[in-house]
């Protein structure tokens, strides 16, 4: 009995021509040597493109195995994708097959850039609009508000509690204040695991600003801003004393640090963030779900100043805005998150992304005394 051919192909068990085809198109070299046309994609996009060319493999070695004897760029063909993306269509997402398609564009463009591709260029922009509906997330049972408010006072409730070791007191202490980060300033999870004291958060007289590099955001922007004020005395009483109880006399650089005096690493981010939130939000969050909430709030708060979200989450279009908008439930304007809007409104000129200060007085508590994992 074989084995069953898997859904997506590994990268070792792609044919021959197909390996030397995608190390082509990263060669990198000197002045004088070739480079590839897709040398200066970041890791993620490397992963992330390779990914979909082995769906792509992997279909045609389960449907049309004789294929693969052809060069890659030229087994690319109308009804051979057509066939990939009604098989895709019966098992993915909308957007997923609509990212699978146009990872597939991307790679044939720099394959073979002299052959017309517009016919699969069309392809992928129909798979865009038929995915314009279903791209977001349903949105989440919780407001930015409530989150901040319970990273505050867990933050509190852990400074005060003296039945906690000074590790786990550390930690849990961490572990909330990047919660409070997350929804205040929703960066991406490349960028909030890569900060660190020395270039990423500088000090000032009455807070701290929050510089990002080019190379930290997806845009390739870099940006600047202050960190919200409700986050200042958690972030110098972190800095001063719960890091160095995580550090524990060993070296980083790095602001989030985990249990064994290391940065925090981004899989165990991923996987016991949604764990934690479960736990004392009672809502299972990833960390793409922050910005998310944060596009509703400012959607359903204020749809006339909708465009900012643009800004906030550093895109480049306002394609997301506009779906967070044609989403919104159209529920009458309050002030529970208003600073939160005039802070970002204020900003948006500088095409920086800002704070967010939510309002604290709001009613309702949130049930902290549950127990923690470490991350």
């Amino acid at each position: 009995m074989t084995d069953p051919i898997p859904l997506v192909l590994k990268y070792d068990s792609w044919p021959q021509i197909d390996r030397a085809a995608w190390n082509d198109l990263f060669e990198s070299g000197g002045t004088f040597d070739d480079i590839g046309p897709c040398a200066k994609w970041s890791d993620g996009s490397r992963q992330k493109r390779r990914q979909s060319y082995g769906q792509w493999l992997s279909f045609l070695l389960r449907t049309d195995a004789a294929a693969l004897g052809e060069a890659p760029a030229r087994r690319i063909k109308k009804a051979r994708v057509k066939a990939f993306v009604a098989e895709s269509e019966a098992r993915l997402a909308p957007s997923t097959v609509r990212t699978l398609v146009t990872d597939l564009y991307v790679l044939a463009k720099a394959m073979h850039p002299k052959r017309d591709w517009e016919w699969l260029n069309t392809a992928t922009k129909r798979l865009a609009q038929k995915a314009s509906h279903h791209s977001l997330p349903a949105p989440y049972p919780i407001e930015g508000g409530r989150i901040l408010r319970w990273s505050l006072g867990f933050m509190e409730e852990t400074a005060l509690n003296m039945r906690l070791s000074p590790k786990k007191q550390a930690i849990r202490y961490r572990q909330a204040l990047m919660i409070g980060f997350l929804i205040s300033c929703p960066v991406r999870r490349r960028a909030l695991l890569a900060m660190n004291f020395s270039s990423h958060v500088q000090p000032i007289s009455d807070g701290f600003m929050l510089h990002f590099t080019a190379a930290d955001m997806k845009d390739h922007k870099a940006r600047s801003f202050r960190l919200p004020t409700v986050l200042t005395e958690p972030m110098r009483e972190y800095r001063d004393h719960y890091r160095s109880v995580l550090v524990s006399g060993g070296e980083t650089d790095a602001l989030w640090i985990n249990q064994y005096g290391h940065g925090v690493k981004k899989h165990g981010y991923s996987r016991e963030l949604p764990k934690i939130t479960q736990r004392y939000l009672g809502v299972a969050l990833r960390p793409h779900a922050f910005r998310h909430i944060v596009a509703t709030t400012i959607a359903e708060r204020d749809p006339d100043n909708v465009n900012i979200i643009r800004d906030v989450l550093g895109h480049a279009t306002l394609d997301m805005a506009q779906k967070h908008y044609n989403r919104a439930t159209g529920k009458s304007s309050c002030n529970a998150l208003q600073s939160l809007v005039d802070d970002i409104r204020k900003s948006v000129p500088m095409r920086a992304m800002t704070k967010v200060q939510l309002d604290l007085r709001d009613e309702g508590e949130t049930d902290i005394g549950c127990k923690t994992r470490n991350w």
